[in-house]
């Protein structure tokens, strides 16, 4: 692990009163915390020390004879301390100077193997602001493993097998070109075939329905459905006429199911012609998905196709073996989960809700097709197999909590009990965006390349205003922009998404941290220019350690910066972006206040102005290190 100055501090006090008390050093750093600013730089809660409060005098003892305490007092059960301001000083400018970019860094001493999936959209359209989300989080997992040294490989589950691909290969397959109109992105052209047959299908049933339905109110239920679908269909139609009009005219006397059937069927069992025309239509959808995702900044190590895991006879297998612990359930074959669940503790190993209720997993259709969370099963066997990985982590929405936790319970019942155990569902909630209603099916989406062009345009605007145009750096801005704001919610809450609050220069967001970063690079810049070298071991060699002895100001900073390491360390351990969302944020506000009230390079006495440099180096390093992890692009001018 690398230099973390909070961590020197607790170390010593825990040392100096587990010596004096007997006590394992670890309960007494556990009794350790940050109070508010008034009430010290450290805090003793008694009450979470063994007998803390029947020792108070013993313990004071033994915090003084630790260098960094220049005070202590006692306040009813807490025992707070005050920093030797020089002495602390010294130690966290000598932590960021011997570490760089690399300050607060975590590293794992015991390098793992974690395979994140993330994404896995249906390859039938365009990605929305939802799996932006989803992109966003699932990067993020990846570069923080990095980040402290575990090897990583990022998958994408292409889910071919079901339903929603074979109504895309029914209507792709009634057009004479697969591929998309010239100046088209192909995930779009796909996505829009498969809303165009998706909602000409819907219309024909709800026809067949309104026909056939006796009673007035659902008739009018009905109605009010079928209207919504037509509004739908002439916006679709408008955009395409042509393959509007060719799709409806072919399917007029189609039984739909049927051929849906006969596809879905025809797929799983590689079918020639019907599998020809099925993975030429998913292919040019993930080419487009990829160019979204690499603009995005989420790149994927390996694309797994469902139908590979099919064809390959791992699902059958899979379905064997589940055949031999299953039982009959509503006239089919289902595993039942009621006696593991009975098992004592099984539910915390493989972190199920307490009170979630998990019915039976049916294997199969009525067709003999495959379900999905059966072939995830086989999925999950491979990612653990083909990287021979310690944790697999899946990135999906909190809407599949109920089969996740099915995949682990059949996972630990066929004797997969370490892959159960370290297989996580990294459950996120809903992106919601103001006005909009969205439906892929009836290609009603607000797309991410839509959310990406938006926000370069907006960026563009806003530079403009402020005197610069650059195309480049609007990108870099926009792009920045969303993935910070989606990342900056914790992942358990809703996303309210809001241009007002994702492009606000001002606070909160990406570009007001890009502009805080661009401010330090600007320090750096006119201390060159003013002959100042900056070789930070020379500038601390330099450094007037009493410069914040009577700051509030410069003293907060100091103890900020000597926060970064728990809160990365925290972040890394929770996978929760937010919190070094929120912290990077905080830092960059103290920043800035400090930064509009004193000279930085233009400070007069030479010790001083090397402090000040120093925390500049701080502020501008600390933001580099969170801007990797984060997936944002550093810019040095803005």
């Amino acid at each position: 692990m690398t230099a973390n100055p909070l961590e020197t501090i607790r170390s010593c006090i825990s040392i100096e009163i587990s010596r004096e008390l007997g006590i394992e050093p670890a309960a007494v750093r556990e009794s350790l915390t940050i109070p508010r600013e008034e009430y010290g730089d450290l805090t003793i809660v008694l009450s979470k020390l063994p007998q803390g409060n029947e020792y108070i005098d013993r313990i004071v003892k033994s915090v003084e004879t630790c260098s960094y305490i220049s005070k202590v007092d006692i306040v009813g059960l807490y025992v707070n301390m005050w920093f030797n301001r020089p002495k602390f000083t010294e130690l966290v400018f000598t932590s960021i100077v011997s570490s760089g970019a690399e300050y607060g860094v975590y590293r794992e001493s015991d390098r793992k193997r974690v395979v994140v999936e993330y994404v896995s959209a249906n390859p039938v359209h365009p990605l929305h602001i939802g799996a932006a989300r989803n992109a966003a989080i699932g990067s993020f997992i990846a570069n923080i493993n990095r980040a402290v040294g575990n090897d990583v490989q990022t998958r994408f589950y292409i889910n071919d097998v079901g339903r929603q691909v074979a109504i895309l290969t029914l209507g792709i397959s009634q057009l004479r070109d697969v591929e998309p109109p010239k100046g088209m992105k192909p995930d779009h052209w796909i996505g829009l075939v498969y809303a165009i047959t998706n909602t000409i299908i819907e219309i024909t049933y709800l026809k067949r329905r309104l026909e056939i339905e006796g009673g007035e109110e659902r008739r009018r239920e009905i109605q009010r459905e079928l209207d919504s679908l037509i509004v739908d269909a002439a916006r679709l139609r408008e955009q395409a006429p042509d393959v509007f009009d060719t799709i409806l005219e072919r399917l007029k006397n189609t039984d739909i199911e049927r051929e849906i059937s006969r596809i879905m069927k025809g797929y799983e069992e590689g079918e020639e012609e019907v599998s020809r025309v099925a993975r030429k239509a998913v292919s040019l959808c993930i080419e487009g998905l990829n160019q979204t995702l690499k603009r995005f900044k989420a790149d994927i190590d390996v694309w797994d196709w469902e139908s590979d895991l099919v064809w390959s006879g791992e699902v059958d297998k899979v379905i064997e073996a589940l055949k031999k612990i299953s039982s009959e359930y509503k006239g089919t074959v289902a595993v039942d989960f009621r006696q593991i669940l009975a098992t004592e503790g099984i539910r915390n190993r493989l972190r199920i809700p307490k009170n979630l209720e998990i019915p039976p997993l049916v294997l199969l259709r009525s067709d003999g097709t495959s379900l999905y969370t059966v072939r995830d099963i086989a999925y999950s066997i491979k990612k653990f197999r083909d990287y021979n990985a310690d944790k697999v982590v899946n990135v999906i929405a909190s809407e599949q909590i109920l089969p996740q936790a099915q995949l682990r319970l059949a996972l630990y019942m066929l004797g997969y009990h370490r892959e159960a155990e370290n297989l996580v569902h990294y459950s996120y909630e809903i992106v919601n965006m103001e006005g909009t209603k969205m439906s892929s099916r009836r290609g009603r989406i607000v797309t991410l390349d839509s959310v990406l062009e938006e926000a370069k345009v907006r960026s563009l605007a806003e530079l403009e205003k402020r005197g610069m145009k650059s195309e480049e750096i609007a990108e870099a801005i926009g792009i920045a922009a969303v993935r910070f704001y989606l990342l900056s919610v914790n992942p358990s809450r809703p996303v309210k998404f809001s241009w007002d609050n994702v492009l606000n220069f001002e606070r909160n967001s990406a570009p007001y941290l890009l502009y805080t970063f661009a401010r330090t690079e600007g320090v750096f810049r006119k201390a060159k220019e003013l002959g100042i070298e900056l070789d930070w071991s020379t500038i601390l060699r330099e450094a007037d350690l009493h410069f914040a002895q009577n700051s509030p100001r410069r003293w907060r900073l100091v103890k900020m910066v000597s926060e970064y390491p728990d809160v990365f360390y925290r972040s890394y351990t929770e996978l929760d972006p937010s919190i070094i969302a929120t912290y990077i944020i905080r830092l960059a506000d103290e920043f800035n206040s400090w930064y509009d009230e004193e000279p930085i390079v233009l400070e007069t006495i030479k010790g001083v102005r090397n402090s000040k440099l120093i925390i500049t180096y701080a502020v501008n390093q600390i933001l580099r290190g969170a801007f990797k992890v984060l997936g944002i692009e550093p810019l040095e001018r803005l």
